[in-house]
C-alpha cells in the first residue's frame, strides 16, 4: 500500500496584510511535524509574535495536531499512553494503513495576518464532550495525558474555542503589533488612516 506523504494546500485570499489558506491532509502521522513547520512559519511572515511567545503556542498547535490525527481520526484512546507501552503507537500504526481510519482526513483552515493569527483543526472522528474533560483537569487523580494537552492548548493561545461535537477546535494567537486594534480596513500610513483593499 502506497502511503500518501503529502496535502492539498489552497490559498483562498492573499495580500500583503492577511492570507487565508485551506489545507486537506491525509491522516499519515509522518505529516504532522511538517504541517506544523509550515504553520509556524505564517507567525514568522507575518511577524505575529515574539520567538518566546511562539516557541510556547507551538507546543498548544502540536497537541491540537496530534489530538486531530490520534484521538480524532485514528480514535486511539489516552489512556493507552497511560500503560508504559508501546500499544498507543502501535494502534496508531495499525490503523492508519486499515479503513475506516486510513481514508480520513483533516481539514484545516489558517487566517494568518497583521492582527493575528487563526487556526481551525477539524477531524473526522466521533469527537469528545470537552466540557468533561477540562473538568478532569481540575482533578490530578482523573487527568489523562489529553488533559494535559487541553491545558497546554488554552495556557498558550489567546483564545480557544471547541465545536459542540469536539472534533474542531480554534486557537488564537493575538498579534502583538499595534496595528491589530485598528479596522481591518485601515493600517497606518504616515500617521494617518488609508483604506486598503482586501481583494485576491
Amino acid at each position: 500500500m502506497t502511503m500518501e506523504l503529502s496535502w492539498q494546500e489552497n490559498i483562498a485570499v492573499q495580500n500583503a496584510h492577511l492570507r487565508l489558506t485551506q489545507f486537506v491532509v491525509p491522516t499519515r502521522r509522518a505529516l504532522i511535524s511538517p504541517l506544523r513547520e509550515r504553520l509556524l512559519s505564517s507567525i514568522r511572515e507575518f511577524d505575529v509574535v515574539n520567538v518566546s511567545r511562539e516557541n510556547h503556542f507551538c507546543m498548544a498547535l502540536e497537541e491540537a495536531l496530534n489530538n486531530a490525527f490520534y484521538h480524532g481520526n485514528l480514535e486511539i484512546s489516552s489512556e493507552l499512553k497511560e500503560d508504559g507501552t508501546s500499544a498507543f503507537l502501535d494502534l496508531a500504526r495499525e490503523r492508519e494503513q486499515l479503513e475506516p481510519w486510513s481514508s480520513r482526513h483533516v481539514y484545516i483552515t489558517e487566517l494568518v495576518g497583521l492582527f493575528g493569527f487563526w487556526i481551525s483543526i477539524r477531524d473526522e472522528g466521533p469527537g469528545f464532550n470537552v466540557q468533561a474533560a477540562f473538568e478532569r483537569c481540575n482533578d490530578p487523580e482523573l487527568m489523562l495525558a489529553s488533559g494535559r494537552g487541553l491545558l497546554l492548548m488554552r495556557g498558550f493561545s489567546d483564545e480557544l474555542f471547541f465545536s459542540s461535537k469536539g472534533n474542531e477546535v480554534t486557537l488564537v494567537l493575538y498579534s502583538q503589533n499595534a496595528q491589530r486594534e485598528l479596522p481591518i480596513f485601515a493600517v497606518p500610513e504616515s500617521g494617518e488612516l488609508r483604506h486598503v483593499s482586501l481583494q485576491c
